[in-house]
């Protein structure tokens, strides 16, 4: 599962899988010809070696995920945070949700929300933030907002999905809006970013971050049949205009020819161990630390042994 990085927003997440398929002969034909920029490097993460993941001696690697609700002279908080690991040795991909309203330390700022981390300092300040809370490497970041998760999915055509309940709720400060009745419904990209933002009911940000894995796990097998060798240039084109990383498209079309055949099956999803608990009328989620540390070594530590 290639454009990992795009997950969530991140429904690029399929396009690498195709990328894969021009071949890495072609990387600079598409780096030249399409919109695919990496937006800059890092002073956080430290990426793995490159040709340490083509000889397969890199066993695993961790993507963040940040989709960021930032708009005109706002940078906005990291509502939707997503921590991807691409497991090499056993051909998985395993996803944490960490609910917005976690209850966690940022340097320099005391414990408050971790999303309020990007508003604080951006991806770099997100990623320490994340690295402390999980005690795990990140090596990679993708990063969009919602105006451009909206425009990727009417991009695409929209995506079916199910809708489990009723939703409806107006923010007119916002300029947010979802009215969705149950059922299965074709979605076009507000309509979708309503349904992944949604947590007006009694789950809260719980219910919703359930919903973007459901979400993310619709969108990974819709891309996956939609793709082909003809319109993948279009595909590229887009999800270089619409998400930041600091990998580039070498990079990332290395580790996707890793996971050439994942399948729906090959997709675990976890959600943070925690619980929801009001502090000075404040609404967090708390968390279980020895849950969290108990998926974590399983699914997400890193062991990179190079070998020879």
């Amino acid at each position: 599962m290639k454009r990992w990085l795009k997950i969530l927003i991140i429904g690029v997440l399929v396009l690498l899988i195709v990328i894969v398929a021009v071949g890495v002969g072609g990387y600079y034909y598409i780096q030249n010809s399409y919109n695919y920029n990496p937006s800059r490097n890092s002073s956080v993460l430290d990426k793995v070696e490159l040709l340490d993941v083509a000889f397969n001696k890199v066993e695993r690697i961790n993507i963040a995920i940040l989709g960021v609700d930032e708009r005109k002279n706002d940078p906005g908080r990291s509502d939707t945070i997503i921590i991807a690991s691409l497991d090499f040795k056993n051909k998985k991909v395993n996803i944490l949700s960490i609910p917005r309203d976690t209850r966690t330390y940022i340097p320099n700022h005391g414990f408050t929300k971790i999303n309020h981390a990007y508003a604080y300092g951006g991806v770099e300040l997100s990623l320490r933030t994340l690295e402390n809370l999980l005690n795990i490497p990140i090596h990679y970041y993708v990063k969009t907002n919602f105006q451009q998760f909206e425009k990727f999915i009417d991009a695409i055509g929209g995506i079916d999905i199910e809708v489990e309940k009723r939703m409806y709720y107006r923010d007119s400060t916002d300029k947010f809006f979802v009215d969705l009745t149950p059922g299965v419904h074709h979605l076009n990209g507000k309509e979708a970013l309503g349904y992944v933002r949604f947590r007006h009911d009694p789950m809260g940000d719980l219910g919703r971050v359930e919903r973007q894995q459901k979400f993310l796990m619709a969108l990974f097998k819709q891309m996956k049949e939609k793709i082909n060798l003809i319109n993948l240039p279009q595909y590229i084109s887009l999800a270089g205009s619409i998400f930041e990383t600091n990998a580039s498209l070498m990079e990332a079309m290395v580790i996707a020819s890793k996971f050439m055949d994942i399948t729906e099956e090959d997709i675990h999803t976890f959600v943070m161990p925690g619980t929801p608990e009001n502090i000075n009328g404040i609404s967090y989620v708390i968390p279980d630390e020895i849950r969290l540390k108990e998926i974590l070594d399983q699914y997400f530590k890193i062991n990179n042994v190079k070998e020879g």
